[in-house]
């Protein structure tokens, strides 16, 4: 059961076309976002949930589940017009392929449907990200999200979203950029991210949570800046002011607008970047340390925190 009818009205919710256009050429690219975008992190049993939701009186669903619907409906209609718009910029038929004209009117410029896409996908994953954010949050509502293909990675994620790792690193919470990350980010936190936490929870419970919490964000700075260092020599990225982005064009084969980096931006970037990661490393070993510290909670010393590493007074 598709979550979208295919209707102008309804699709107009979520991208805005106009009231002329006509929505049943977009059927086939929603079924198919659909079914790829639920089967791969939701799998059958969730995926089958939202299409009963579909079936349902609106005001006979919780406050949760049309939350969860309507989420569910923006990314599948962005991501699926984003897949569309190069087949919406010409016809095909036994002609051959043309671009369609009309007086008074013409043709958007390849940069502005360039945009047009990267807004679609990129709002697109977002909703996608917040549709799992509340699944993973609402396991009486989604009693199968264990069961999903994503849930042990969301599980096991140090950052989870975007907006987690946009409090270490500056990428302005995009989630395509955050996806192209995400190897890079998988394999540092597997790499020293587990360990370093293992040694955060050993200190409870003589150590306060809030302490704990100040450590943790410590590590997640660590491991922000570290993942960054792993995925440079790896991605097409663009340089801005001192920080980084992944090329969204190049994501996809399209580097027409794309100029790299040269070495010497690139190798200025990762000098800075390492200095920054080793800078972060030893602010979590040092405030490891101090908490370690024979006395360190004895009702004559005290903490405190600074930007660098915790010091004992």
């Amino acid at each position: 059961m598709p979550l979208l009818n295919g209707s102008t009205d309804q699709l107009r919710q979520y991208v805005p076309v106009t009231i002329t256009y006509t929505a049943e050429a977009l059927l086939p690219t929603l079924e198919a976002t659909q079914a790829r975008l639920l089967d791969r992190f939701f799998g059958p049993a969730i995926a089958s949930q939202f299409e009963e939701l579909v079936n349902t009186a609106s005001q006979a669903l919780s406050t949760v589940e049309r939350q969860a619907l309507h989420l569910a409906r923006s990314a599948v209609a962005r991501i699926a017009f984003a897949e569309h718009v190069p087949f919406a910029e010409v016809q095909i038929d036994d002609i051959g392929i043309t671009v369609p004209a009309m007086e008074g009117r013409k043709a958007a410029f390849e940069y502005q449907t360039n945009k047009l896409t990267q807004t679609l996908l990129e709002r697109g994953w977002s909703e996608l990200d917040a549709l799992i954010t509340l699944v993973a949050s609402q396991t009486e509502i989604f009693p199968t999200w264990p069961d999903s293909p994503y849930f042990q990675e969301h599980q096991d994620a140090l950052f989870k979203t975007p907006a987690e790792f946009s409090r270490y690193y500056p990428i302005q919470d995009r989630w395509l950029t955050f996806w192209a990350l995400r190897p890079f980010i998988r394999a540092v936190e597997e790499d020293r991210g587990v360990a370093a936490v293992a040694r955060i929870d050993e200190l409870a419970p003589a150590v306060p949570e809030a302490t704990r919490a100040l450590i943790r964000r410590k590590l997640q700075r660590a491991l922000a800046y570290q993942s960054v260092i792993e995925a440079l020599p790896n991605l097409s990225v663009e340089i801005q002011g001192v920080n980084l982005q992944v090329n969204y064009s190049s994501q996809y084969g399209n580097t027409q607008y794309y100029n790299a980096p040269g070495k010497e931006q690139l190798s200025w970037l990762l000098d800075n970047l390492t200095r920054q990661a080793d800078l972060a490393w030893r602010t979590y070993e040092d405030s490891l340390t101090a908490v370690l510290a024979p006395n360190a909670f004895s009702d004559s010393t005290s903490l405190v925190y600074s930007t660098g590493a915790v010091t004992l007074l």
